[in-house]
């Protein structure tokens, strides 16, 4: 347990002490407040517009977790795509370039205290920038109309959290295949991309292989925690995935012993 903790603490002092991740805090923040705002101001305009013709019959139910929550989760799980690649490119990648990767090998430490370190680092520092959000669904409890019903809040970062369980180890596990953090980064996008769109098979065949192809997709699995609702089949989807990742990387890893790395 000492030597993962120390390998966390050395994983962690990494990320937190360059102003690379302060950097990519600020633009994260920026971009997420970007979505927020736009996603409010039309939620507040709308509220206008029916409060202007509800006199007229016009009536449509206004569901502050409904028209804000929901879509602007949905907008931080695409935003996922894009950190997540950042945040695991050099998990494996940058070992291999700088040529520590022998000394951990060499090391007293067995491959899963590794793996298992690196992933840990990772998931903490995906929901440290995620967990800044929740000032602006704080901010929107304050101005709504009877506040926020913050169950589907809770089931929405649920959701984040395990998104970043399913990919962050597959995105290290690609990060095992290469010294290049670029090519890396480039590879997670695409197959975490693919992953979130597969789905778009069921829109054009309703054939049993579209299923079991659209089943594969993330995004109708987050869409669930989304909308507030905790599915147990979305739950072992998400942890599935987490545990291939794991796998492939400890295997990948191992192979790093005996064919270099």
């Amino acid at each position: 347990m000492r030597k993962f903790t120390t390998l966390l603490s050395k994983e962690l002092g990494q990320f937190f002490s360059t102003p690379t991740f302060y950097a990519i805090l600020a633009v994260f923040i920026g971009v997420s407040g970007f979505f927020f705002y736009n996603i409010a101001r039309y939620f507040a305009n709308y509220c206008m517009f029916t409060l202007q013709y509800k006199f007229q019959g016009f009536n449509v139910p206004l569901n502050v977790n409904q028209w804000v929550v929901r879509p602007f989760f949905i907008n931080l799980a695409v935003l996922a795509l894009f950190l997540i690649p950042i945040i695991t490119m050099r998990s494996y990648a940058a070992e291999r370039a700088y040529g520590t990767a022998e000394l951990l090998l060499t090391a007293p430490i067995k491959t899963s205290q590794l793996v298992l370190s690196k992933l840990v680092g990772g998931l903490i520092l995906f929901m440290v920038l995620v967990s800044t959000t929740i000032l602006f669904q704080l901010i929107l409890d304050h101005y709504a109309v009877g506040g926020l019903d913050w169950g589907p809040v809770w089931a929405g970062y649920l959701g984040l959290l395990l998104i970043g369980f399913a990919t962050i180890p597959l995105g290290q596990f690609i990060s095992t295949l290469t010294k290049n953090q670029i090519i890396a980064a480039f590879l997670t996008f695409a197959f975490m991309l693919i992953l979130w769109i597969v789905d778009w098979s069921t829109l054009f065949s309703q054939t049993k292989l579209a299923k079991i192809v659209g089943y594969i997709g993330m995004a109708p699995h987050f869409n669930n925690f989304a909308k507030g609702v905790i599915d147990t089949s979305d739950v072992i989807y998400f942890i599935s995935a987490g545990i291939l990742g794991i796998f492939l990387t400890f295997q990948s890893v191992e192979s790093w012993r005996w064919r270099g790395a």
